[in-house]
């Protein structure tokens, strides 16, 4: 049959369909024969198939599962190399433990050296630990973080330097002193910042502030019970401390300073200095009285002014002002007092009795012929007069003991003034009492004539001698321009005096 060409086979059709009813057969037996192997077959079919889908169910499983797989394998990747790493810096670390006991010792030596005052040598082991410290984090991972926290010790460490070197220039110190901690403040500054261009005016600004601090603490001791020596020993204090301070400040600074601009800070805390001494004279100097002790400290405020035009902080100008105002308002207020009391004094005779009793001109008084220096014998005849005359030549007497050139316009106007009052005190008190001042009165008791003769002796003795006291105040400097004119008391009227 195999051998049976295509064309034979066409040819015989019953022979391939006995052929194939062959092969049948052959399969049935096969099959009727192998029967059991079929069913084991289809067994085996069925098992396999099972364990493919419990496979397929596995393998999604896994699938789903990979992606947690592969991050916790990430974790423990990265956990591992931070062990190692971790591991790696403690082994460094191991290895320079010495080294990093001797590094962790520096911020308690820098505070060892300021607690015991040995600026010099902090600096000198804060300069060391920056240069050790500032670069090593990146050069050594394993310890960045220890180094960073030691040097932000040591820059603290370096802050509080900073502040004792300031505490210290509170004090009462030298000039080489003073010299040294500027010159330390300078180093510490520039440890940890660049040094920008405002630096030495802010340096400056804090130098006199500190030791405006000190100036401050000489002088709270001082007692202010009596006017007069608080301000003698303030002035004594304050001379000396100024010059002191203003020295240093210009050996200290002056190099920076040229010849054609002022130094601003120094000018500003010198007229701060000025501006409070004159505020605690303003206070103090009314309650002074004497004016012997006014003079005294005008003197010495006057000094200490002047002396301070060595250093080109003359305030004198500003002293005499102040002494000026209260020099003025004192005597003009004695003055004010004295012809209040002349007035009060006349007003006392208003009554008949109180003039007949005590007279305001003494008829019997005898003319004596009196120095050329002494008062007007003839004003010892009217004792309110004499106390007029009193009261101004007491204000004369403690005007003598300061006597300011600029003040001579002033009082003379004043003085002008006053003299013009007593005069309408006179007058009013004429028309008060309705007296007709008359030359013709034949009693010299009466009030008329009375009131008459104290115009007479107002008018011819007593302000020319007043003049001439005051012109004495001032003999000294002549040609003085001067407020001062004649002044006339209450005249008789015409038809008396014809």
């Amino acid at each position: 049959m195999l051998l049976a060409s295509q064309d034979e086979l066409v040819g015989k059709p019953w022979r391939l369909a006995r052929h194939m009813d062959d092969v049948g057969d052959r399969l049935q037996r096969l099959a009727l024969k192998n029967y059991h192997v079929f069913v084991q077959s289809q067994q085996c079919s069925q098992v396999v198939t099972a364990e493919l889908h419990t496979i397929s169910g596995n393998v999604s499983a896994v699938d789903a599962g990979l992606p947690r797989l592969l991050a916790r394998c990430e974790q423990l990747d990265k956990s591992v190399q931070a062990a190692a790493k971790a591991n790696a810096e403690i082994q460094y670390i191991l290895s320079h433990h010495a080294q990093l006991m001797e590094l962790l010792e520096i911020p308690a030596l820098v505070d060892a050296c300021i607690s015991h005052d040995l600026i010099e040598e902090a600096l000198d082991t804060i300069q060391f630990a920056k240069g050790l410290l500032a670069d090593q984090p990146s050069k050594a991972a394993a310890t960045s973080s220890i180094l960073r926290n030691l040097l932000l010790e040591v820059q603290e460490a370096t802050a509080a330097l900073r502040a004792k070197i300031i505490e210290t220039l509170q004090q009462d110190l030298p000039l080489a002193k003073c010299l040294h901690l500027v010159a330390y403040l300078r180093r510490v500054d520039a440890l940890w910042a660049p040094v920008v261009a405002s630096y030495d005016e802010a340096l400056k600004h804090e130098f006199l502030a500190c030791r405006s601090a000190w100036l401050t603490r000489t002088t709270q001791g001082l007692s202010t019970a009596d006017p007069y020596h608080y301000l003698m020993q303030l002035i004594d204090a304050k001379r000396t401390s100024w010059f002191d301070l203003i020295t240093q400040y210009t050996a200290i600074f002056g190099h920076q300073q040229t010849v054609a601009t002022t130094d601003a800070p120094l000018c500003s805390w010198a007229m701060q200095l000025v501006v409070d001494l004159m505020t605690i004279l303003d206070t103090e100097l009314p309650k002074m009285d004497d004016f012997g002790s006014i003079a005294s400290v005008m003197e010495q405020m006057l000094f200490f002014a002047s002396s301070l035009g060595r250093v080109q902080i003359d305030f004198s100008a500003m002293v005499l002002v102040a002494f000026e105002s209260h020099i003025f308002a004192r005597v003009t207020g004695q003055w004010t007092a004295v012809v209040a009391d002349f007035q009060a004094a006349l007003q006392a005779h208003t009554q008949p009795k109180a003039y007949g009793a005590t007279p305001i001109v003494l008829a019997s008084f005898r003319q004596l012929p009196a120095a050329p220096d002494a008062p007007p014998h003839a004003l010892m005849a009217s004792p309110v007069l004499a106390q007029l005359t009193n009261g101004l030549l007491a204000s004369f007497n403690d005007l003598r003991l300061c006597t300011l050139t600029a003040l001579h316009y002033r009082l003379s106007a004043q003085l002008q003034a006053t003299l013009e009052r007593v005069v309408d005190v006179v007058a009013a008190f004429v028309a008060a009492t309705g007296v007709v001042l008359s030359a013709k009165a034949d009693d010299a008791r009466s009030l008329d004539a009375q009131l008459l003769k104290l115009t007479q002796m107002l008018e011819v003795e007593w302000v020319p001698y007043i003049l001439r006291c005051f012109d004495c105040l001032f003999s000294s400097q002549k040609g003085l321009p001067t407020a001062l004119r004649e002044v006339s008391p209450p005249q008789p009227c015409a038809a008396d005096r014809s």
